[in-house]
């Protein structure tokens, strides 16, 4: 309650503006900790001649980088669609998120460079107790600054700030790995200064790789969110007279951006001018509702037909013998010779074995044994869910 109150965090009817806000409260919280804790540890590091010490500042200092680059992040993201960028600027967040990856990368490997010289020429140490209770403190002030990011990433949902939390709890692991190393060394006179700055090295680039990952992958483009897909979904099939909804594709430009496509199939009697409004009905539900805006296109499909509706039954039975995961839409039937030609596609998991050619094979062996007269074509796509 009370860190609601500090950040004023949003409640989702309070809208994008205010998640950047809050989004930039952090970044400065961070920098401000981050400055603090380099200051600190610097101090110590340099007193003591501990290189895993001053390891541990300069990531501290990567940090506030971090944060500061997340600040313009969310500051730029927050601009509103132009000319140049009809979608926004929501990407911004994720560039910014490359630069920080890119620097944690640098210096994790510089520290790495100078962590194995001083395991080959190890130098004395020299703490005292006020300097070891200055790093439990930065400690502790770490832990809290991860939960903080972890509590407004987890209700802003920004990957970026929950992303930044994992990195302090990582940089609370590396601190507590410098206090042993001292610890060992007043107690045993075993320097493993350089081993323990070699760990905290390892740490850094083992964040950098994580945000690079976590940079990289948005922009690359993701799958679909499961639990979003289902929601748009369950949307669409509540509405009466859709039969099936499938080809739904989510493309992000950054949190709060969100723009889809998907067909509906409806049935091919239905008028137009009534499946056009049921086609509208449905994007202002889902943008009222999700806030993803979605455009339908509408698939025919015949009903109350005897014989369409066998041969829909006979190609839905025969692609489950085949695989049960395989999906049909899209499914039509014209006069062919003598019989009827039917055509549809198919939806393929990414793990599937067989190839195209292998699949439409099965299918039409299947199908001819079954139907004779019948032709049927069949697309497969791989790219939806």
């Amino acid at each position: 309650m009370i860190l609601e109150r500090l950040l004023l965090l949003p409640n989702e009817r309070d809208g994008y503006a205010a998640r950047q806000r809050c989004g930039e409260r952090m970044g400065v919280i961070g920098i401000g900790v981050n400055l603090v804790l380099f200051t600190v540890k610097l101090a110590v590091g340099v007193a003591s001649g501990a290189v895993s010490v001053v390891a541990d500042a300069l990531n501290n200092l990567s940090d506030a980088g971090t944060s500061l680059a997340m600040l313009f992040g969310f500051r730029i993201a927050g601009r509103p669609a132009d000319a140049e960028h009809p979608f926004g600027h929501g990407r911004a967040e994720y560039l910014a998120g490359l630069f920080v990856a890119a620097v944690i990368l640098l210096v994790g490997v510089e520290l790495l460079r100078t962590s194995v010289e001083k395991v080959l020429q190890p130098e004395s140490l020299s703490i005292d107790g006020i300097g070891a209770a200055l790093l439990a403190f930065s400690l502790l002030l770490k832990l809290v600054l991860g939960w903080m990011y972890h509590r407004v990433g987890a209700r802003i949902q920004s990957a970026a700030l929950e992303a930044a939390g994992t990195d302090s709890w990582t940089d609370c692991l590396a601190t507590s790995g410098v206090l042993l190393s001292l610890g060992v060394y007043s107690r045993a006179g075993i320097n493993i200064d350089g081993v323990a700055g070699v760990f905290v090295s390892g740490f850094i680039l083992y964040s950098g790789w994580g945000a690079l990952r976590a940079a990289t992958d948005p922009l690359m483009g993701t799958a679909n969110d499961p639990a979003l897909a289902a929601d748009v979904r369950r949307i669409v099939m509540e509405e009466k007279g859709v039969l099936s909804v499938h080809d739904l594709v989510l493309h992000g430009y950054g949190a709060g951006r969100i723009f889809a496509t998907l067909d509906i199939e409806l049935p091919a009697e239905m008028p137009l001018m009534e499946a056009h409004n049921l086609a509208d009905r449905i994007e202002r539900t889902i943008w009222s509702t999700l806030h993803i805006l979605v455009t339908v296109h509408i698939d025919p499909v015949a009903t109350g037909d005897p014989e369409a509706d066998r041969l829909y039954v006979l190609a839905s039975r025969l692609l489950t013998s085949i695989d049960t995961r395989l999906a049909m839409h899209d499914f039509q039937i014209v006069p062919y010779r003598d019989g009827r030609k039917i055509s549809f596609e198919v939806s393929c998991p990414e793990d599937f074995s067989m190839s195209d050619r292998e699949l439409r094979r099965a299918f039409l062996r299947r199908f001819l044994a079954q139907s004779p007269e019948d032709r049927a074509v069949l697309h497969v796509d791989h790219h939806f869910c």
